[in-house]
């Protein structure tokens, strides 16, 4: 259905009411009374393409992600993570500066330059701020490496690789781990694609998750909207053998993740190192695998928005909590400076989730006891609104029932779905157009139109400069390679 959208406006552990902490108020990290602690080593992982429900702790198959499963005892859980994009460019964005896309305006053939972002605010507390990146759109090129005295994205040995995994990087990782300076407190993120596209982890894991298959699918050669759109577009659409195959090799990049994952963090887990860090596991958008007709993201629906979100405090506190408050990766950005004792940029549109966990905030509407029965038996309902953009696509909601999704562009009419995922989660029936749909439709619309102008200024304000960045031959066949298409630096 099409609708104007000026036309429409006018038409676990403990489950969260208050996140498990067990803090006295106004006690404990983050709560302002005391002095920063810059000397807390921090680390963000990110799982490029993760969707949130294919790890075990998300009811998963088991075994796909033993070692994450097992971090997660030690973790906060948070059970409804929403990324800001289904793009990787604009996710980390958000995830880097605590911004909603609309405010960094950073997206495909619009780069912008940060004027502060996670590495820059932690340099400049003291820290050694490094990355280790698998490339493509976390590229130096695209401003990526802005706040870092390392951005490393391409492999010592073998040169250039388009789709770096941890097995180039995590080597890497290891010599910086060896070589640092060992007094100075450090920021170490690390991204990688072994669960991007195209779906064929290293042999030990093809051989686990292949399976028995003889089918036509290639994964091997395929990634991105145009390769895969073409397998949907003929009368041979892959059949459930086909699908159940392509699932299972996309674990099998999880798996393989997970592993390599584990093979570095366990040491420091031995040796307790890891128990004075602050670790976030997240991903920046996940994946569609054949839902809605499709494989691969950059659209608004709910596998593609819907990440995990693990943070590990020093000393496991908080460990085994398991939390259902609606959060977004814009709060990982204040939750790292709250904890550290920072101050928070007055840009920054996410909020730091320490209150929630220490029973001083809630957006939950409904109290719920901390009971395992109750977890399991109760969806309390929020206020909280949360926003995921792509290019002409915005997607957001205020509660857990009604999810609008705008397509707008230039010089025409907006087109307008709303999706109610109480009835109808797997999104299949825009019920915009109908009586009830239009009844709910008409508030929400005003509320986000409201709040979109309230943000009018300060998000102009927040923006960083243009980049025009030198997409060369070699970028350009790194994105294509991830199976993206048609670049340009900048849009005039």
């Amino acid at each position: 259905m099409r609708t104007g959208l000026f036309v429409a406006l006018a038409m676990v552990a403990v489950v969260c009411s208050a996140c498990g902490g067990g803090e006295e108020e106004g006690s404990g990290p983050g709560s302002g009374g005391g002095s920063p602690k810059p000397s807390v080593p921090v680390i963000l992982v990110s799982l490029d393409t993760l969707r949130a429900d294919r790890l075990g702790m998300y009811g998963g198959q088991e075994g796909v992600s033993p070692f994450l499963d097992a971090l997660a005892a030690e973790s906060v859980v948070f059970s409804d993570c929403l990324s800001q994009s289904s793009n990787t460019a604009s996710s980390h964005k958000s995830l880097f500066t605590g911004q909603l896309v609309e405010r960094h305006d950073h997206e495909k053939g619009r780069y912008r330059l940060d004027r502060y972002n996670i590495g820059t605010l932690l340099q400049a507390a003291g820290y050694e701020s490094v990355a280790y990146a698998g490339g493509g759109f976390l590229h130096p090129e695209l401003g990526f490496g802005q706040g870092f005295e390392q951005f490393v994205i391409e492999n010592d040995r073998g040169g250039f690789r388009p789709r770096r995994g941890f097995r180039g990087i995590l080597p890497q990782v290891e010599r910086w781990w060896q070589g640092r300076e060992k007094s100075r407190p450090f920021f170490l993120f690390l991204h990688s694609y072994d669960i991007h596209c195209p779906y064929w982890p290293g042999k030990p894991w093809r051989a686990r998750f292949a399976g028995e298959y003889q089918g036509p699918l290639r994964l091997q050669e395929l990634c991105g909207e145009e390769a895969f759109g073409q397998l949907f577009a003929g009368e041979q659409a892959p059949g459930p053998e086909d699908l159940a195959y392509l699932r299972s090799m996309y674990d099998g990049g999880i798996a393989m993740a997970d592993e390599l994952l584990g093979r570095f963090l366990e040491p420091l887990q031995e040796d307790g190192f890891l128990d004075r860090c602050l670790l976030i596991v997240t991903s920046d958008h996940g994946e569609s695998l054949g839902e809605h007709n499709m494989v691969g993201h950059n659209f608004m629906w709910e596998e593609q928005l819907q990440v995990p979100l693990l943070i590990r405090f020093p000393g496991a506190e908080f460990g085994g909590t398991r939390c259902s408050e609606p959060v977004m990766l814009v709060d990982v950005l204040p939750t790292v400076l709250d904890y550290l004792d920072m101050p928070i940029p007055e840009a920054v549109q996410g909020e730091s989730l320490l209150p929630v966990l220490q029973r001083q905030q809630s957006w939950l509407q409904d109290s719920e006891s901390d009971t395992e029965a109750s977890a399991a038996e109760a969806t309390p309902a929020f206020d909280r609104l949360r926003v995921s953009k792509h290019l002409d696509l915005t997607a957001f909601r205020y509660d857990r029932r009604w999810k609008v999704v705008l397509r707008e562009r230039p010089d025409r009419p907006a087109e307008v779905y709303l999706f109610d995922l109480e009835t109808d989660p797997g999104e299949s029936r825009n019920v915009a157009g109908t009586e009830q749909g239009q009844a709910a439709l008409g508030p929400i619309l005003d509320r986000f139109q409201a709040w979109r102008e309230s943000q009018a200024a300060g998000n102009e304000a927040a923006r960083g400069p243009r980049l025009r960045p030198n997409i060369d031959s070699r970028l350009s066949g790194t994105l294509s390679e991830l199976g993206y298409t048609d670049f340009e630096g900048e849009e005039e």
